[in-house]
C-alpha cells in the first residue's frame, strides 16, 4: 500500500504493509509473509532488500507504525489454490489458532482453507521483521 503526503508543493510516496488481521502474528515474530491483492504496477515497486514500514492498519484510518520489515524476495504472484502447509505457518496463521485467535470470526484453519478454494490470484511478499534497533 502507499500513501502520498503533501509536503509543500510535491507529493511523497511512503511505502508500507498493513497487517490489520495479523497484527499479533506479526508481533510475535511468527509472520514471516504475507500475500496481497495488489495491481501489478503497484507490485512491482517492491524489491528484495526493500524496507518497508509495517502498521496495524492503514494510515489513513487512523493506522500505528507496528514495526518494519526487510523484504527476502522480490514479490511473485500465486494463486491461493496452490498455498501449503508450509504457508499456512509463514503467513502466522498456525500461532494465531494456537493463541485462540479468529479472522472475521473464524479460525484461521478454516479461513486459510476458504481462502485456497477461491483460487485467487495474488502477490506473496516474503520478509523478515526488523528488530526496533536495526536500522539496515
Amino acid at each position: 500500500m502507499r500513501e502520498k503526503l503533501i509536503n509543500s508543493d510535491s507529493f511523497i510516496e511512503i511505502m508500507f504493509i498493513s497487517f490489520a488481521w495479523t497484527t499479533k502474528a506479526f508481533l510475535s515474530g511468527e509472520k514471516t509473509e504475507t500475500r496481497r491483492y495488489w495491481k501489478d504496477n503497484h507490485a512491482e515497486k517492491f524489491n528484495v532488500g526493500d524496507i518497508v514500514d509495517a502498521y496495524d492498519k492503514i494510515p489513513l484510518h487512523d493506522g500505528k507504525k507496528i514495526g518494519r520489515i526487510r523484504l527476502i524476495n522480490k514479490p511473485f504472484q500465486q494463486r491461493t489454490s496452490k498455498m501449503t502447509d508450509d504457508d499456512y505457518e509463514r503467513e502466522g496463521l498456525h500461532w494465531m489458532e494456537q493463541n485462540g485467535l479468529t479472522i472475521h470470526g473464524k479460525k484461521p484453519s478454516d479461513f486459510f482453507e476458504e481462502w485456497k478454494k477461491k483460487d485467487d490470484l495474488v502477490w506473496v511478499v516474503e520478509f523478515r521483521k526488523l528488530d526496533d534497533n536495526e536500522t539496515t
